[in-house]
């Protein structure tokens, strides 16, 4: 009798979840599973590393160089030590690799979504290193940030660091909702003007 009072509950609980939220079935059972794997410990190092979430911080802005298409999916462009990028309608996007100038760069962004089709209120950025022989590529713990996501093209800013000058390095946007996309701007400072060396882009 206790346990099916417990099944009985959790079934209301499920359908009270459903009912008071407003994201998609889709997005809502990802949740769900997403939950699961975490609460029988199926997550992975970096994962549990950056279990609390460092959020970038309103302020900075963007202004583009002139002639800089930003109706394209994704487009960058490298120039005097900035990174511009701009993305429309992504869930994933990795940039070519950078040079860093120093042990510190600074993420500049802002972006938008259909607030109507998801919950999630924003995206993230992360870092990772190319090995000295270009063959392998790291995870940098405790580079993602996440960025909040506005209507009217508010920035957010904040400097990563623990980086080593003359190292190469790609960032990861990432979009979590599988109900809605992101679109917006970035730059990335702190770099030299060494030449991008081209990845295999992932764009979703």
């Amino acid at each position: 009798m206790k346990l099916h009072h417990r099944v009985l509950a959790l079934g209301m609980a499920v359908i009270m979840a459903l009912a008071l939220t407003a994201c998609s079935p889709k997005e809502i059972a990802q949740n769900m599973v997403v939950g699961m794997v975490r609460a029988l410990g199926f997550t992975t190092a970096d994962e549990e590393e950056e279990a609390t979430e460092t959020m970038a911080t309103q302020g900075g802005s963007i202004t583009f160089p002139e002639g800089f298409s930003t109706e394209d999916r994704t487009n960058t462009l490298l120039q005097d030590g900035t990174l511009y990028i701009s993305f429309n309608n992504l869930r994933t996007y990795n940039t070519d690799y950078f040079t860093a100038a120093s042990d510190t760069l600074t993420v500049t962004s802002y972006g938008s979504t259909d607030a109507t089709k998801t919950s999630y209120n924003s995206y993230k950025v992360a870092l990772w290193e190319l090995s000295d022989d270009g063959t392998k590529t790291s995870y940098i713990p405790g580079s993602t940030v996440y960025f909040t996501v506005s209507s009217d093209e508010t920035c957010y800013t904040y400097d990563i660091t623990g980086l080593t000058a003359g190292k190469k390095y790609k960032a990861t946007i990432t979009f979590d909702s599988t109900a809605a996309y992101v679109t917006g701007g970035m730059t990335i400072t702190g770099l030299t003007d060494d030449a991008l060396v081209q990845t295999e882009t992932d764009e979703d």
